[in-house]
C-alpha cells in the first residue's frame, strides 16, 4: 500500500470516529409523523427498547424467513420452467382444458350464405329459388328479353 492510500484510510477512520449517530426527534402531527415540530405536535420516543437478546432473536427470525422465501421462489421458478418445457416439447399431449361447469361451450357461428351477386328486394317480396322465373313480366331481374 502506498503512502497516500494509507493516509486516506486514516483520515476516513478519524472522521468516522468524530461523527456521532444521534437519534433524531420525531413528532406526531395528527395521523402522520414528522422530523420537524408542528403546531400541536407531540414528541415521540423512537428509541429501540429491545434488549440485545430480543434483537438477535428477531434478526434470526428475519434471516430464516428470507431463506424460506428464497427457496420457495427457486422452487416456483423451476416448476414454471418445467411446465414451459413440457408445453414446448409436446403441445398435442398437453392436458385438455375442460370448460368450467355452468358455462356453455363456445360455438362458432354458421356463416350465412351470401349470393354471388347483389340482389335487391322490397320488404314484401319473398325470396324464391329462381329469381328469373319468379319475376313478373316487364321487370328487369337479369332477364334480357323484352316483353311482346
Amino acid at each position: 500500500m502506498n503512502r497516500t492510500t494509507a493516509t486516506a484510510f486514516i483520515l476516513m477512520a478519524f472522521c468516522a470516529l468524530l461523527t456521532k449517530a444521534e437519534a433524531q426527534n420525531a413528532y406526531r402531527c395528527g395521523n402522520s409523523y414528522s422530523q420537524a415540530p408542528c403546531p400541536g405536535g407531540v414528541p415521540v420516543d423512537a428509541d429501540d427498547s429491545r434488549s440485545k437478546a430480543q434483537k438477535a432473536q428477531s434478526d434470526k427470525v428475519i434471516k430464516r424467513d428470507l431463506r424460506t422465501a428464497d427457496s420457495m421462489e427457486k422452487a416456483r421458478l423451476q416448476q414454471e420452467e418445467a411446465q414451459k418445457r413440457a408445453a414446448q416439447v409436446s403441445p398435442e399431449k398437453a392436458p385438455a382444458t375442460e370448460p368450467t361447469p355452468g358455462k356453455p361451450k363456445h360455438r362458432t357461428k354458421k356463416k350465412s350464405k351470401t349470393p354471388e351477386y347483389f340482389t335487391s328486394r322490397t320488404s314484401g317480396e319473398k325470396k324464391s329459388k329462381n329469381s328469373h322465373a319468379a319475376a313478373p313480366a316487364g321487370t328487369t331481374s337479369g332477364n334480357t328479353s323484352t316483353p311482346k
